[in-house]
Parts: structure tokens; C-alpha cells; sequence
């Protein structure tokens, strides 16, 4: 895990690429990032307000956007 990521991806909008996990393939606004035992996370929120934390690293298993996006792609 690494925290290089952080700084410049708050306000930035995320997808998990990986076939398992919670709302994988759905887009998500990064909030804050937030400490965990495994190491730092995001703190995300999906377009119906659901919230979630996502670990952060860096193996390409994330999709990134600056922009809005269309929340149903």
C-alpha cells in the first residue's frame, strides 16, 4: 500500500477494475482519505449517498476521472 496516491485524488471519481468487492465497476467520488490498520484508505460516496472506504495502492485496479461523470456507466 502506499499513500503517494492520496494528495492529488480527493474530489477525483473512482471505480474499482477488480471482478470482487463491494459496488465494483461503480463510479464513487473520493472524499478524504482516512487511516487504517492495513494502511490508508478513501473515504468514497456513491450518487445515492452510500458511503464506503476503499483501501488505497497502486496495481491498477482503479479507474480514475477528474470530470463529473454519468453515474449509471
Amino acid at each position: 500500500m502506499t499513500t503517494t496516491l492520496t494528495p492529488h485524488r480527493i474530489g477525483q471519481f473512482v471505480r474499482r477494475n477488480t471482478k470482487h468487492g463491494y459496488r465494483t465497476g461503480q463510479w464513487a467520488q473520493i472524499v478524504m482519505t482516512v487511516p487504517s490498520t492495513d494502511g490508508d484508505c478513501w473515504l468514497v460516496i456513491y450518487h445515492d449517498g452510500e458511503t464506503d472506504v476503499i483501501p488505497i495502492d497502486d496495481n491498477g485496479t482503479y479507474s480514475f476521472r477528474s470530470e463529473p461523470i454519468d453515474w449509471r456507466s
